[in-house]
């Protein structure tokens, strides 16, 4: 894992759940551009990032394995600090605040917290996630470039501090994953899906593929065709961004939406050959912009089809890998030019 990433012996390594996050903590959080922690339920630092250390001047043995409230909050603000972790750790909710902090070199700095609940089968872990500024909400929030999304969540910040650390990990997914979104939503509110659907669509478009991040890039970048393991490989991306994000309670809601979004409306497809209306209505409007934008956009291996061409390869996907009625509205949007290209 490099310098920052260090795991404490008290981490079960062969526990499925901490495998995924070992591979989160390596290809995400080490991207993030805050200051990242992660603590037992004893408040034990058990990772830190780069940007954590280099903010506080530390080595990884200045914090790994010791309190994170004994290391870098003054001393007259640990009570205070105590009471609000200890109510996080009681309530298992998103927490915020905000703090003064110490490194080893004296600093007037406040960071604003958020603390993310993990759930584990035995225990449970804490990821901090400290930006300087006064911590005022955001629902407006980048997700690319200068694309701005509004996300009615108390979350977002996680959301978009979780996004652009995948966007710095592998770019093309991450723009891949706002034009989905656009997609998915514009063909979501003609559908009039419900807010709170369409915002749990929101969130799971960013995210879809967020399991990605745990394949070898030789797999995601190959300039080619996959062979049968590569794509074996490729599959299990749904089901492992899904337990990733089973971790983080708020976010359970979207998991439905993220593993099922390369189900086949004739049962074909996967991770689990379901069909139908089995199928989520919101993972069906997510596979549409998901394969619509596969067709349009460029890729290592091919130049994008053109609208027109991408309209009748769906055509032919209808009643196959896409739910027909739905696609017969969203082609006829892409064809009234309700469908815009983003990014």
């Amino acid at each position: 894992m490099g310098r920052a990433g260090k795991r404490s012996d008290k981490i079960n390594v062969n526990d499925k759940n901490t495998v995924l996050w070992a591979l989160f903590f390596e290809k995400l959080l080490q991207n993030v551009t805050a200051s990242v922690m992660v603590t037992d339920d004893a408040g034990k630092v058990i990772f830190v990032n780069e940007n954590y250390l280099n903010f506080f001047r530390f080595d990884e043995k200045d914090i790994v394995g010791k309190s994170w409230i004994d290391v870098i909050i003054p001393q007259d603000q640990r009570p205070k600090v105590e009471k609000i972790f200890n109510d996080i750790k009681k309530r298992k909710m998103l927490g915020k605040f905000n703090t003064p902090v110490n490194g080893k070199k004296k600093t007037d700095d406040y960071l604003c917290w958020i603390a993310i609940p993990l759930e584990k089968k035995r225990t449970m872990l804490y990821t901090f996630i400290g930006k300087k500024g006064d911590g005022a909400d955001k629902r407006m929030v980048k997700v690319f470039d200068n694309t701005k999304v509004m996300l009615n969540t108390a979350y977002a910040e996680v959301v978009e501090t979780i996004f652009s650390a995948a966007e710095k990990s592998e770019p093309g997914t991450a723009k891949h994953a706002v034009r989905v979104m656009f997609f998915a939503v514009t063909l979501a509110k003609k559908l009039k899906i419900k807010k709170d659907g369409i915002e749990r669509l929101k969130v799971a478009s960013l995210l879809h593929d967020l399991g990605k991040l745990a394949l070898d890039d030789r797999i995601l970048l190959k300039k080619g065709k996959l062979d049968e393991e590569e794509f074996r490989e490729i599959k299990k991306h749904p089901i492992v961004g899904s337990e990733i994000v089973s971790l983080v309670y708020f976010l359970k809601d979207i998991i439905p939406i993220m593993a099922n979004h390369h189900e086949n409306y004739d049962g074909s497809g996967y991770p689990e050959g379901i069909k139908g209306a089995d199928i989520p209505l919101e993972a069906r409007v997510l596979g549409i912009a998901d394969i619509y934008e596969a067709l349009t956009a460029d890729r290592p291996y091919r130049r994008g089809f053109s609208r027109d061409d991408a309209v009748d390869i769906m055509n032919g996907e209808k009643g196959k890998k896409l739910d027909p009625k739905i696609t017969d509205i969203f082609l006829e949007m892409v064809r009234n030019g309700e469908i815009e290209e983003v990014v």
